[in-house]
């Protein structure tokens, strides 16, 4: 005879939570939307030009060329796809196939796919010229090192004096005051919030804007991100690169986006949860957008 312990039930959850992740899109609305239909488009850039005065009386009227330039962004398509094997449901007995589940997990991925574009396309090689082909590569000038400081040469984390110079750099290029942004890390937050150099003012702004309320600290509104590239930098490791920039910085376009749910009979009628879309994104110029490498060596 068995004792009662034997006959204890285990019980099990009928569905399936989701793990932690992040699940939605925080820069597409940062940026400036550009969606269109085909593989490549090309946007138009007009030159900055200058008066020129006039000291001649009655003189021949000088030539004037328009000056202007071309930039190119280039969307791909990207997909996601989930399989269940048609007996599945039957082997998983009272648990439910996660089906709508899994729909809102490729929609919660397809959001961090965007923020990953956009993310990629602050200092990528964009493509410039008649025929899109010429390569234009991010300014060095338009980087902060990790190193940089005010006073002092050490590598540092996100610090006051960056933030300071990466205004400095877009005020010096005429880049508007409103609707600029910095994406950071974790890592970030810490180093501004345990900084002397902030005023207790300062503080309770910085600790506002990173709680996710509104308002500016140095001209920028705050974006949280865990997804910012991070590697050596000048033989430094564990570099994040952290980016300022300006809402019309970037060019993105999304299109096509879809999920279609079928029974595969060319694989024993699995059903497939496949979805769909169209990305890309540009840099529109170098001087919209600031690299703030920052140092996390632990």
């Amino acid at each position: 005879m068995a004792d009662i312990d034997t006959f204890y039930p285990t019980e099990f959850q009928k569905n399936f939570d989701m793990a932690l992740q992040q699940m939605d899109a925080r820069l597409a609305t940062a940026v400036t939307r550009a969606d269109f239909t085909g593989k490549k488009k090309w946007f138009n850039l007009a030159a900055a030009r200058n008066f020129s005065k006039i000291i001649t009386r009655k003189g021949d009227t000088p030539d004037g060329e328009f000056d202007a330039s071309k930039y190119w962004l280039t969307q791909g398509p990207w997909e996601l796809t989930t399989v269940f094997d048609e007996w599945d449901q039957h082997f998983l007995g009272s648990i439910i196939v996660p089906n709508s589940d899994t729909v809102s997990s490729h929609a919660t991925a397809l959001n961090r796919s965007q923020d990953d574009v956009i993310i990629s396309a602050f200092d990528a090689t964009r493509y410039i010229g008649e025929d899109g082909v010429t390569t234009d590569a991010f300014l060095s000038s338009q980087s902060i090192a990790s190193t940089y400081a005010e006073s002092g040469s050490a590598s540092s984390g996100l610090t006051i004096a960056k933030l300071r110079r990466a205004k400095y750099l877009m005020d010096v290029a005429e880049v508007p005051a409103s609707d600029r942004f910095l994406v950071y890390g974790a890592q970030q937050v810490n180093d501004l919030l345990r900084t002397t150099e902030l005023t207790s003012a300062d503080y309770n702004t910085v600790k506002a804007l990173v709680d996710g309320q509104p308002g500016t600290f140095l001209g920028f509104k705050f974006i949280d991100s865990q997804r910012l590239p991070i590697g050596t930098v000048v033989s430094i490791a564990d570099v994040r690169s952290c980016f300022a920039f300006h809402k019309s910085a970037i060019k993105f376009s999304l299109e096509g986006v879809s999920t279609k749910m079928d029974t595969r009979p060319d694989r024993r009628h699995a059903l497939q949860i496949r979805s769909v879309a169209m990305m890309g994104a540009v840099r529109t110029e170098n001087a919209k957008v600031v690299r703030i490498y920052s140092d996390e060596t632990p």
